[in-house]
């Protein structure tokens, strides 16, 4: 089975780990907070501390993933030059021998201005002027220009990730949800298990250099999830504010209708969880199994 080592396990990584390691897989997880990942090394990962201000350590982290697998998803790090990191990575994976880069990008990239009428694909220009993906936008542009002949590399721009823990749901229990203008901007989003299954399906068939938006089948407003949400939960729903009020940052669940047609055709995955519906009804059942 190919090693794999997740450079930046955050809520996503933890959970692809999990799998990897109930595959019976090599999996070394890295992050700042190490505390956190102490239920990984109980299911035996190796889990390493990575300050990712500090690309010497990178090398180090790398070391046995040869014939395997390299995730990167490390948030932006102000106090380097944008791409430093990267660069770094793709070079510590590249000389520890990795088959297979892949990275966790954004659908955020496609700018900032609400369109209930477009839906976006792989092909949709970005925004290479939004500030808050331009570091992001930055990664991609240095793996397009990475040169690295036996490192498969691929990124994953990912729509929003709800699951277990995380997404509208965790937010209305703590009552520090809102929609925005209303509710009425359409948004797609993608369980954290398709993640997951979308990884290992990138790991068989992606090409280098390709580009996948993960999301599933359904956009669906806000508006709409939240109701759902809150007739399941006896839950009232929650205030609306204005995307851009004065004085507040601006939201970051943008409007994004995003087709997932060449995630589906390329990698051939069949979502678990096609729409929020089926999610949400498997997020309770494993809730109430705990």
């Amino acid at each position: 089975m190919r090693p794999l080592t997740i450079l930046g396990c955050g809520y996503v990584g933890t959970r692809l780990a999990k799998a990897a390691l109930a595959a019976d897989r090599t999996v070394r997880v890295c992050a700042r907070s190490t505390g956190r990942l102490a239920p990984l090394a109980e299911l035996g990962a190796q889990v390493k501390y990575l300050d990712a201000g500090i690309v010497k350590q990178l090398p180090p982290i790398c070391n046995g993933v040869t014939g395997g697998t390299v995730v990167f998803s490390i948030p932006p790090v102000t106090m380097l030059p944008p791409g430093q990191v990267m660069r770094a990575a793709l070079q510590a994976a590249y000389g520890a021998g990795a088959e297979c880069f892949i990275y966790f990008s954004s659908s955020g990239l496609y700018g900032a201005d609400p369109d209930d009428d477009v839906w976006i694909d792989e092909d949709t220009p970005i925004a290479l002027d939004d500030p808050p993906m331009k570091d992001i936008g930055t990664n991609e542009e240095t793996i397009a220009q990475c040169t690295f002949d036996r490192l498969r590399v691929v990124t994953m721009r990912l729509a929003p990730v709800y699951g277990p823990g995380r997404g509208v749901r965790s937010r209305l229990h703590k009552g520090d949800y809102r929609l925005l203008d209303e509710g009425q901007h359409a948004i797609s989003r993608i369980h954290v298990d398709d993640v997951v299954n979308a990884v290992f399906a990138a790991e068989d068939k992606a090409l280098t250099k390709s580009t996948f938006l993960i999301a599933d089948d359904e956009p669906t407003t806000q508006l709409d999830y939240a109701k759902w949400l809150c007739d399941r939960l006896g839950l009232p729903l929650p205030p609306s504010r204005a995307q851009l009020e004065p004085g507040r940052a601006r939201a970051a669940h943008r409007n994004r209708k995003v087709r997932n047609t060449r995630m589906k055709e390329l990698l051939g995955v069949t979502l678990r969880y096609p729409t929020f519906r089926e999610g949400e009804a498997a997020i309770e059942a494993e809730l109430a199994g705990e």
